[in-house]
C-alpha cells in the first residue's frame, strides 16, 4: 500500500484522471499485476495471440488502434508495430512507463481521450441518467482503422462514472447498472457494426468466486448484455482468467473471470456464413433434450443482476 501511495503522489496526471479514480486504478493494477504475475501469464498470452491472429486477417495493414491499452499487459505491441504502418494506443491516461515503451517503436503513438463520450455529455449538461441515455461513443479512427481492438476495457468503461454519479447524484445500483449496460452496448456495437476494418472485442463476461472447486457466487459483468454475433464460429475464443487468487480479494476465495475474444471481420463470403450457421445447429437427436425457451416473464430484469462492486 505504501508503494502504491508513493506512486500516486509522484505521478503527474490531470485532475479528472485523479478525481474519477483512473490513476488510482492504474496504479493498483500495476502492483496487482506484479503480485499475480504467474496467475495472469496465460491470460495475457491468450490476449496477445488472439489480437495477433486478428491482425493477420486484415486485408491492409496501415493503421491499428487499441482501445484501453492500459499498461500494455495484454497488448502484443511489437507484433502490431511489425505488421502495421501506424499503431495508436488509446486510453484516458498513459502511465509514464507506457509512454516510454511506445517511444521504442517509431510507428507507435499514444492518444489520450474518453472513448465513452460521457465527459463530453457531462460538459454539455447531458450526463446519462433518468433524463438522458448514455451518449454515443467517441472512438477515434473507427472508420479508418484496418484493425480496431477493444482490449479488456468493456466492463470497466462505466465504473468511474457510475461511482461518481452514486456519490454526487444519488444513483441507485439499478441506475448504475442501466448506464453501464448502455455504455457497453454502444461500445460493442460500434466495434462490431460501425468499424470498417477488422474489429476485435476481448472482455471478461463473468466473475466466479471459488472455494476450491466449488462456485460460491457468480456475477454477470456484462449486466445481461449479449455481445454482437460474429460472422463465423471461428472468430470466437473463450478462456478462464485467475484474476484474483486468494488472498487478493478474499482470505479463502479465488476469483476467476470468464474471458471471451470475438473478431468481427468484414466481407465474409456467404459460403462461410452458411457453414458457420450449419455448425451452430445441434443434431436432431439432441434438440429434443433442450428445455423450452423461457417466457419473457421468466427472464430477470436488469435490476436482478448482481452488480460488481
Amino acid at each position: 500500500m505504501l508503494g502504491e501511495f508513493l506512486r500516486y503522489i509522484t505521478t503527474f496526471a490531470p485532475e479528472r484522471v485523479r478525481k474519477f479514480g483512473y490513476l488510482k486504478r492504474l496504479i493498483a493494477l500495476e502492483f496487482r499485476a506484479k503480485r499475480c504475475e504467474s496467475a495472469w501469464a496465460e491470460h495475457q498470452r491468450n490476449c496477445k495471440a488472439f489480437i495477433t491472429k486478428a491482425a493477420d486477417l486484415c486485408a491492409e495493414q496501415k493503421l491499428a488502434v487499441v482501445l484501453g491499452s492500459g499498461l500494455l499487459l495484454e497488448v502484443p505491441l511489437k507484433a502490431l508495430s511489425d505488421r502495421f504502418e501506424k499503431v495508436i494506443l488509446v486510453d484516458i491516461f498513459h502511465m509514464p512507463q507506457v509512454v516510454g515503451e511506445a517511444r521504442k517503436h517509431f510507428n507507435v503513438k499514444t492518444l489520450t481521450g474518453d472513448i465513452t463520450g460521457v465527459f463530453k455529455a457531462m460538459k454539455e449538461r447531458r450526463a446519462p441518467g433518468s433524463n438522458h441515455p448514455a451518449p454515443p461513443p467517441l472512438i477515434p479512427h473507427l472508420k479508418e482503422a484496418d484493425l480496431i481492438v477493444s482490449c479488456n476495457c468493456l466492463t470497466r468503461l462505466a465504473k468511474p462514472f457510475t461511482d461518481h454519479f452514486e456519490k454526487e447524484r444519488g444513483f441507485s445500483d439499478l441506475d448504475s447498472d442501466k448506464v453501464a449496460y448502455q455504455i457497453m452496448e454502444r461500445h460493442a456495437k460500434a466495434i462490431a457494426e460501425e468499424a470498417t476494418g477488422v474489429g476485435v472485442i476481448i472482455t471478461d463476461t463473468d466473475r466466479f468466486a471459488m472455494q476450491g472447486d466449488n462456485i460460491v457466487s457468480r456475477t454477470d459483468l456484462l449486466k445481461a448484455l449479449k455481445l454482437p454475433v460474429t460472422a463465423t464460429l471461428g472468430h470466437n475464443e473463450e478462456w478462464d482468467w485467475l484474476a484474483a487468487p486468494h488472498p487478493e480479494d478474499h482470505p479463502t476465495h479465488d476469483y476467476i473471470h470468464t474471458v471471451v475474444g470475438k473478431v468481427y471481420q468484414r466481407n465474409i463470403s456467404e459460403e462461410d456464413k452458411a457453414k458457420a450457421a450449419a455448425e451452430a445447429e445441434l443434431p436432431p437427436e439432441l434438440q429434443d433434450d433442450l428445455p423450452a425457451e423461457a417466457a419473457a416473464d421468466d427472464i430477470p430484469d436488469i435490476g436482478a443482476i448482481v452488480p460488481e462492486r
